[in-house]
């Protein structure tokens, strides 16, 4: 591998070269969105509202990790522990700690949650392959199901065209290299396909960070008068060597140090995931779009604590399998209303195994949902749904802190609907109004966590459930655009983990209330300028913490970018982002100190010749010292609550070079 990438970066330096130039992206056609409805539609007449990240946007930015993209992005918060963006979280409307378990990522619709509490993995999203990125914003309990809370996240990638070829290899900071390649076609006679391989290699910014990733996927998909079918297979390679925590005098002293205890630490995964899909028209009014999904992770990793070092290593296997079929129709007769049917059917086998033992969990999800989106006269389209959904555990697990060594079944199930107005007020004016009920059920880990409180007891968690509301106007005239969003979510049993007790908790009631804001000015036809806004209240309503900050929700965070293109060859890129001060993560009585604030400046040049591109990027040009994550620790000397830092990157830049060819 790193023969491979010193090859690439060689080639860089010597110039060879990239891409196509990148138009603003307010002078492109609206994207067509899949999210409203899970198929494909030119016109949005559903309540919920959605935010598109155009291919073009993407390249204007000059990012080289999907986390970048969406850092700021309105109701978006971005937990990333070691600044490359292989082990952040993404959170929307107030959900930071347990962001990858209530903010839902779909990569073409399939689900990147786990069933345990590991995060979705953005790192095996190569953004080279991405041609937009759908952003649902607020619960989609009904349509999507289950961790669904927040929001959802729906990455889309390119689809074969004409003939194309591209070769992209960047060089940066911290011994950084980078190689992406991609060839894809559609034929005449209906086949198509898309293959692309992603590898980097990085020390990454702090000591014992270095990183090896490699990435290779595959599509190959038949179009026929009716409908089509695809085949996909990717291979995720991901290796990682962890430095942990730091307390604030080891920051002062040395922020980019590991501590010794955590010197040995790493975590390392292979993942395969295999995919066939089809859809299929049914008469005139009626299409089946239906896919078949099985991913399987093995992984292997060392985790220690500021008491001491860990010597012995754990592997974490996950194996998924899903099914989502739908019917999607619309009915003449009820003044053509849009009616989505499905089930969602999702099989895991989990298994943990450690020095302190082994965790087996076989989980089975199934549910069965209906949405129809109904014309109400030429302005006002109503929305209104039910999904049914149940959930399976058969828990096991063994070692001296065993719960349930006989094992135990855990079972339950859920009924949630929405409903909502999409009222189009003019042309340029759309007013949406939309309550939408959501839920999680506990994950296959979370159960057998509480054998750490000092009773030992187990306990079953409640499933979480929760209501949203929310309303708002959208705007757009020309290439202009704007966007006023404002809800109010409410959740019981909010599951949580508490660091306090080594325990996952059922927190009493607790309550989100937030606004949303965005926008897009075209100045001239070359510059352009966005911003977007959020405020989030988020706090604990009943119980032992009542009136608390719930830990790590940001109440402000804000993003400035200008893009201007400075002729046909050159194009410049500015982005300015800001996040408020926040609890630290873990910190439910809020009894340490708040996790500064910070400001960010990132920039990128972008030069086009001909088939070719030169790019640069300079994250955090102000060289701000900062942390991106903190939390609760326990200081080893005096067993006393601590606060813990994950330092961020200092001043850093990629340089890329591309070829976009035929």
């Amino acid at each position: 591998m790193k023969k491979l990438l010193s090859i690439s970066a060689a080639v860089a330096t010597a110039g060879f070269s990239f891409a196509v130039h990148s138009e603003t992206a307010a002078t492109q056609v609206p994207a067509v969105v899949v999210s409203a409805a899970r198929t494909e539609q030119s016109t949005l007449t559903t309540p919920a509202s959605i935010t598109v990240i155009t291919r073009e946007q993407i390249e204007a930015s000059g990012s080289s990790h999907v986390v970048d993209v969406l850092r700021g992005q309105g109701g978006v918060q971005i937990n990333d522990l070691y600044g490359d963006g292989s082990r952040a979280t993404v959170g929307m409307r107030g959900f930071a700690e347990s962001a990858g378990s209530n903010t839902l990522v779909l990569i073409d619709g399939r689900r990147l949650n786990n069933p345990d509490i590991a995060s979705p993995d953005l790192n095996s999203i190569a953004l080279e392959d991405v041609e937009r990125i759908e952003l649902v914003q607020g619960s989609a309990g009904v349509l999507f199901g289950d961790q669904a809370v927040g929001g959802v996240i729906n990455i889309i990638t390119r689809k074969p065209g004409a003939l194309r070829h591209s070769l992209e290899v960047s060089a940066g900071s911290y011994n950084t290299v980078k190689l992406h390649g991609m060839t894809s076609q559609a034929l005449d006679n209906g086949v198509n396909y898309l293959v692309s391989l992603d590898a980097r290699e990085s020390d990454n910014y702090r000591q014992h960070n270095e990183s090896s990733y490699l990435n290779g996927f595959g599509k190959l998909g038949y179009d026929y008068d009716s409908g089509s079918i695809f085949a996909e297979l990717q291979y995720v390679d991901d290796e990682l060597n962890t430095p942990g925590t730091l307390f604030a005098d080891e920051v002062a002293a040395d922020r980019r140090q590991v501590n010794p205890n955590f010197a040995g630490d790493f975590s390392d995964a292979t993942t395969t995931v295999s995919r066939l899909g089809i859809v299929q028209a049914i008469g005139s009014n009626w299409s089946f779009e239906g896919e078949l999904t099985n991913r399987d992770t093995d992984g292997v990793f060392r985790l220690s604590s500021v008491f001491g070092a860990e010597i012995e290593n754990a592997t974490q296997d996950r194996e998924i399998k899903e099914f989502t079929p739908r019917f999607i129709g619309f009915i003449p007769a009820m003044n053509n209303t849009m009616l989505t049917l499905g089930g969602d059917a999702i099989e895991s086998d989990y298994h943990l195994s450690s020095r302190f033992g082994d965790q087996f969990n076989e989980q089975r999800q199934h549910s069965l949902y209906a949405q129809a989106v109904v014309p109400a006269g030429s302005r006002v389209d109503v929305t209104l749904g039910v999904r049914y959904a149940s959930v399976e555990n058969s828990l096991r697990d063994t070692g001296g802190f065993a719960l349930f060594p006989a094992g135990v079944q855990v079972d339950d199930d859920v009924t949630v609907g929405t409903l909502g107005l999409s009222i189009k007020a003019s042309e340029s004016l759309r007013v949406i109004v939309r309550a939408d009920q959501n839920y999680r059920f506990a994950k296959v880990d979370e159960f057998l966590q509480p054998a750490f409180t000092p009773t030992f007891t187990p306990v079953l968690l409640e499933t979480q459930k929760g209501l949203s509301l929310e309303s708002g106007i959208e705007w757009t005239r020309g290439a202009n655009s704007a966007k006023l969003i404002v809800y109010k979510l409410d959740l019981e049993n909010e599951l949580a983990f508490d660091p306090i007790n080594f325990a996952n908790i059922n927190l009493d009631d607790t309550e989100r209330r937030g606004i949303i804001t965005n926008g897009y000015w075209q100045v001239t036809q070359g510059f352009g300028l966005s911003a977007s806004y959020t405020y989030t209240d988020a706090e604990v309503s009943s119980g032992a913490f009542v009136g608390k900050a719930i830990p790590f929700v940001a109440k402000h965070s804000a993003l400035l970018t200008t893009d201007y293109t400075v002729s046909e060859s050159w194009q410049l890129f500015a982005e300015l982002y800001a996040i408020s001060d926040r609890v630290f993560s873990g910190d439910f009585d809020n009894v340490l100190g708040r996790l500064p604030g910070y400001g960010l400046v990132n920039i990128k040049a972008e030069y086009n010749i001909n088939d070719f591109t030169f790019s640069g990027r300079v994250n955090n040009l102000l060289n701000k010292q900062y942390s991106d994550v903190g939390q609760l620790g326990t200081d080893p000397n005096t067993f006393a609550s601590a606060e813990a830092f994950f330092p961020s990157p200092e001043i850093n830049f990629l340089l890329t070079a591309a070829w976009n060819f035929r």
